[in-house]
């Protein structure tokens, strides 16, 4: 519906014209305080059934963190273990977003539905009821007045005076009434755009960016797994024909044999303790740094700093099965001391990761012969590559 504007100098003149434009404004106004009405209602009825939805989706929560797989046999298996755990997680997530959904209800009663509601009753209704009251009022005491003036007898001789100040004062009342209550519609008109139109649209923004960021959530969480799976890929084993860049830096946890103090025998090395190490070697600077990774110094990086031993790398080599009752070992020699370190890597990929990284196609193999026993080894204040060994050591 399209209005004419309320002019006060309309309202001055009192024309039919304008008396039907002013008509025009207040049913506009009294349709829209019965559509804002049902909005409110429809917006609390919205509400309770969020509250409902809330209380559903927690229900349905609770049910699934208490799930339970029945064991077939003894222990359960991993893949039992494994749909437990997940539907923990979904209930957690479930609950995490009503607990959201909560806040926004909450908010939407109170900041958004009550100054709504004020909206109408303040400033629609106060218009159409106390405002029109008033300009109706003062509208037939003036008409009612005036007419009495005009049938007033010239032929009694009468003073007029009197009644033309009263007539006057009449006047005066319904004009300032009449402003009034056209600049009381004008101001509803307006405020109507941004009390009425803001406030629910600041609603109605909460509720989008509620789900929205439930969308934003969902594209996260697609994009971790997607990234998840490509670097689950790019650390399995290459095929054949694919071969992966050599890094400046190779770090890795490595087995190294403790030897045995029992004289060697001729063709294989008498089997001592194998240690567990975390090794960071550097092409650029060709230093071999060894972090103990025994189970306290697993919790205690202090520990695990004071058993740090850092070497500058001289050579290494392959060791040939045939050699070592072990699979993936390779010979490490280094400057500080003539002794060999028997070390084992975890894969036979990662065994290739490490003689590539030592360059150790370009050294001369050892043989069984040449091995001699390893000794204890020099610890060292001075730590090289700190900085990547604490960060891989965080991420473990």
């Amino acid at each position: 519906m399209v209005l004419r504007a309320l002019e006060f100098s309309d309202s001055i003149s009192d024309s039919p014209w304008f008396r039907q434009n002013l008509h025009d404004h207040e049913v506009a106004l009294d349709d829209a305080f019965k559509n804002i009405k049902l909005i409110e209602n429809q917006c609390k009825d919205l509400i309770a059934c969020t509250k409902k939805l809330s209380t559903a989706q927690r229900a349905f929560a609770k049910t699934l963190s208490e799930f339970k797989i029945e064991t077939v046999g003894t222990n359960q298996t991993d893949d039992e273990r494994f749909i437990a755990t997940c539907l923990k997680e979904f209930a957690s997530l479930i609950n995490q977003v009503e607990d959201e959904r909560m806040k926004l209800v909450g908010q939407a009663e109170e900041s958004y539905l009550e100054p709504i509601k004020k909206f109408r009753t303040e400033a629609i209704g106060k218009t159409l009821k106390e405002e029109k009251n008033k300009y109706d009022k003062e509208s037939s005491k003036f008409y009612s007045t005036l007419e009495k003036h005009l049938h007033l007898s010239t032929v009694r001789k009468n003073d007029f005076r009197e009644a033309d100040a009263q007539l006057e004062t009449q006047q005066k009342n319904f004009f300032q009434a009449s402003l009034q209550y056209v600049a009381e519609v004008q101001s509803v008109q307006e405020r109507m755009r941004f009390e009425f139109v803001e406030t629910l649209g600041s609603y109605v923004y909460s509720w989008l960016s509620f789900f929205h960021t439930k969308e934003n959530y969902m594209a996260t969480n697609a994009e971790a797994e997607e990234l998840k799976k490509k670097l689950l890929a790019s650390h399995t084993k290459p095929g054949n024909d694919e071969r992966r860049p050599t890094p400046s830096i190779k770090q890795g946890y490595v087995y190294m044999q403790e030897k045995s103090k029992i004289p060697k025998t001729i063709g294989r090395d008498v089997l001592g303790r194998w240690t567990k190490y975390y090794c960071v070697y550097s092409r650029e600077t060709r230093i071999f740094t060894m972090v103990s990774a025994n189970s306290a110094t697993k919790t205690d990086m202090k520990s695990a700093v004071a058993q740090t031993a850092t070497f500058k790398f001289k050579s290494c080599s392959k060791r040939p099965m045939d050699t070592i009752d072990k699979r993936f070992c390779f010979d490490v020699c280094v400057e500080e001391k003539n002794d060999v370190m028997t070390m084992q890597a975890l894969s036979e990929k990662d065994l290739g990761e490490w003689i590539d990284a030592m360059d150790g196609a370009k050294q001369n193999s050892y043989t069984a012969g040449e091995n001699p026993s390893c000794s204890t080894y020099k610890q060292t204040e001075y730590i090289y590559l700190l900085p990547f060994l604490l960060k891989n050591h965080d991420e473990d």
